[in-house]
């Protein structure tokens, strides 16, 4: 039986997820795995506001693996750890990732690629799944960036989005994996008592209501906090429970 592993990061969601949907159609069975790193406690990400909204989504995204036969499995510690003691765990010969894009990001990915290399496993990068277009992609003539928005914007629209893939309709994972309990809301102090509930169907619907009653006036009424005429759909776009690409579609399509 083959078995790969899908490493969440910042794509907590089940709908338009490349590594999944890879490894959903090339392996027998698949473990989707989260890995709780203090390293990105200890580079500023442990306010209370985000950890409750991170336990939201990591919630959601196991509710929606178990409706389709499956579960999320929670490690903490070092990532390259966690996902190379998983693979040999479960015999895993693949591992598919979303490309990151900050540099903790993308030394992990490098030091990861090692460490499944040296076992005889393969690390399988998947772009354009936390952006629509890869970082990069986009240059003026002549220069590695765009120094100006306008010009920058019009490149970027001319460039082709790639289609949304639908969620797996059944996910099968493997018995051997242990997971850590999942964290949850309520044990995080200091939350603010109006943070949005995350998770994918939340964003979701949240997308859904915007494009149908907000899209038409973003353009005018987009910087209007007072007016309440923002998409509040940052902090899913933030943890990829909702993705850019299937946005940027529903968008247009409007």
């Amino acid at each position: 039986m083959s078995v790969a592993v899908v490493l969440f990061t910042a794509d907590l969601r089940l709908h338009d997820h490349p590594p999944l949907h890879a490894a959903v159609t090339s392996a027998d069975a698949v473990v989707p795995l989260f890995v709780r790193d203090p390293a990105v406690d200890r580079a500023g990400f442990a306010a209370p506001n985000r950890l409750a909204f991170l336990a939201d989504c990591l919630a959601d995204l196991d509710a929606g693996l178990r409706k389709r036969g499956g579960r999320l499995v929670v490690r903490n510690g070092d990532t390259v750890t966690e996902v190379c003691a998983v693979a040999r765990e479960t015999g895993a010969g693949e591992v598919h990732v979303a490309a990151g894009h900050s540099a903790f990001a993308r030394a992990r990915e490098d030091r990861l690629r090692r460490a499944l290399a040296a076992d005889g496993r393969h690390l399988r990068v998947h772009d354009a799944v936390t952006t629509v277009v890869p970082p990069g992609d986009v240059t003026p003539q002549g220069s590695d960036h765009f120094a100006v928005f306008t010009p920058y914007h019009r490149r970027w629209s001319g460039v082709p989005p790639r289609a949304p893939l639908p969620a797996p309709r059944t996910v099968r994972v493997p018995p051997e994996p242990r997971s850590e309990e999942l964290p949850g809301r309520a044990s995080v102090a200091g939350v603010s008592p109006a943070l949005a509930t995350g998770g994918e169907r939340e964003g979701r619907k949240r997308l859904r209501a915007w494009i149908a009653q907000g899209l038409d006036a973003y353009e005018d009424r987009h910087d209007d906090l007072a007016g309440d005429a923002t998409s509040r759909l940052s902090p899913y776009l933030h943890f990829g429970a909702v993705s850019a690409t299937e946005a940027l579609h529903l968008a247009r399509a409007r």
